[in-house]
């Protein structure tokens, strides 16, 4: 699945977009646009597919998400039936790094900003007692009109940049491919994986999407993003299954076979692997106080 290029309509005299979004579910599938995204999700829950990762998403998700990164938030199965009354509500705030004049962006005092907007390349995921801070700053934007938003988002965007509790959405390796010659390729390769990552995946087939033969394409593969191609489809289908886990309490069986896994002893092994703990061990260290939904 090719990301299709979004481009968003604004007023002549609006340079930053604020939308608070309604809907029964997430409509926009795997796409990018030019504009750096902050999104923070009121209410609904689902997948967030981000450059190469993925990581289950609730309420109270904040992301802030690069120029030109192909992603797709993806409400769980129970939004998308027509007799639900769920519904999704995010606020999100979209703007491009353009808006910063190059004097004002390189002012010592903007610094910290500056190499959040370079950070934000990887996507970044608040946690943490900083989620909580930075989603009441975000309420506080959206209840503000003018160029008070504006100075509002001056400071949420500095909150972000000093903020401590933080994951990346992508890996390094998949950050410098962005601006290269190959970013469609992989981009393909990439989206036909988070399809149908939940069923076997041979190296033929994949190497097929990329065309190439299977020796180059795990060549490929290896410098794009550092790992091999079953590695990283293994870290696909490990962020489903603690998904399955936690968040619809799915057995530790029936997580196995519905993230892609053939063979709960493989299963059982790359889940340690990942967590240093067992699925079953995961799911109480959760329980009891949280864990992290990323090795």
């Amino acid at each position: 699945m090719k990301p299709f290029y979004q481009k968003l309509v604004t007023s002549p005299a609006q340079s930053v977009i604020f939308y608070n979004e309604e809907k029964p579910h997430f409509t926009v599938p795997w796409h990018f646009h030019p504009e750096i995204e902050i999104l923070c999700v009121i209410k609904g829950s689902g997948i967030c597919y981000s450059g190469d990762g993925i990581h289950p998403f609730t309420e109270g998700e904040i992301s802030l998400i690069g120029e030109n990164i192909p992603h797709w938030w993806k409400s769980d199965s129970k939004y998308l039936d027509p007799e639900s009354d769920r519904g999704i509500r995010a606020l999100i705030i979209q703007f491009k790094k353009e808006i910063f004049d190059a004097n004002f962006i390189n002012l010592q005092e903007m610094h910290a900003i500056k190499e959040l907007i370079g950070r934000s390349q990887r996507g970044i995921q608040f946690t943490g007692k900083s989620r909580k801070i930075l989603g009441e700053q975000i309420m506080k934007i959206f209840r503000l009109k003018g160029i008070r938003r504006i100075a509002e988002l001056m400071i949420l965007l500095d909150m972000m940049a000093k903020a401590k509790e933080y994951q990346y959405h992508s890996s390094v390796g998949y950050s410098r491919i962005m601006s290269s010659y190959d970013f469609f390729r992989f981009n393909t390769v990439h989206g036909y994986i988070i399809r149908n990552f939940t069923r076997p995946i041979t190296l033929e087939e994949i190497s097929e999407k990329a065309n190439i033969c299977p020796t180059a394409f795990c060549r490929y593969f290896k410098k794009h993003t550092g790992r091999t191609f079953v590695s990283f489809l293994n870290e696909i289908r490990i962020g489903y299954a603690c998904k399955l886990l936690i968040e619809e309490a799915r057995p530790v069986n029936l997580a196995c076979i519905e993230s892609g896994f053939n063979n709960l002893a493989h299963f059982n092994k790359t889940f340690r692997r990942t967590f240093n703990l067992s699925p079953t061990e995961y799911i109480k260290a959760h329980s009891l106080n949280g864990v992290p939904l990323q090795g």
